[in-house]
């Protein structure tokens, strides 16, 4: 449970991120992500979950080796350097002449900010329900399980609700 909240909480920050990005980052970003095969989107999606993984927060849930992440780390930057210097040059050269300082960085930012929305929405409808009237494991309704938690813990959500 721990992991999908940290999941969830990564495809937050990133999707941050990417609302900041320039016009030619977010050109360049889309290029990685629509060049990009899926080993290469399976690596930029560790990339992102190693990354986060160096918060605080994060390694309140797990602990990943240094090893790993500089591993993880050497294999985005390959990933990255490959797709820019073929698929995506022209996207790349835009970037550097007009976006030189943290264009690339808002690019990579755009690109696993998508990745890790595609993840989250996949695996989201095991936590949370596709329709918010559907009924869940309680028998309660999408929206009633949320306001109101099973079990004897006094007044629930649903409560504030009640005139």
């Amino acid at each position: 449970m721990k992991l999908k909240l940290f999941a969830a909480t990564l495809a937050g920050i990133l999707a941050c991120g990417s609302a900041f990005a320039g016009d030619y980052a977010t050109s360049l970003g889309k290029c990685l992500y629509n060049k990009s095969g899926s080993q290469d989107k399976t690596t930029l999606t560790q990339w992102a979950f190693v990354s986060l993984g160096q918060t605080d927060a994060a390694k309140g849930i797990a602990t990943i080796p240094d090893a790993k992440t500089q591993q993880v780390n050497t294999e985005a930057k390959s990933v990255v350097s490959k797709l820019l210097l073929s698929s995506c040059s022209k996207e790349a050269l835009q970037v550097l002449l007009h976006e030189p300082t943290t264009g690339l960085q808002d690019s990579v930012s755009a690109i696993t900010s998508e990745m890790v929305s595609e993840k989250i929405k996949s695996y989201a409808g095991n936590t949370f329900p596709g329709s918010m009237l559907s009924s869940g494991s309680s028998g309660k309704s999408g929206l009633g399980s949320i306001l109101q938690p099973s079990g004897n813990s006094g007044k629930s959500l649903g409560n504030i609700f009640k005139k």
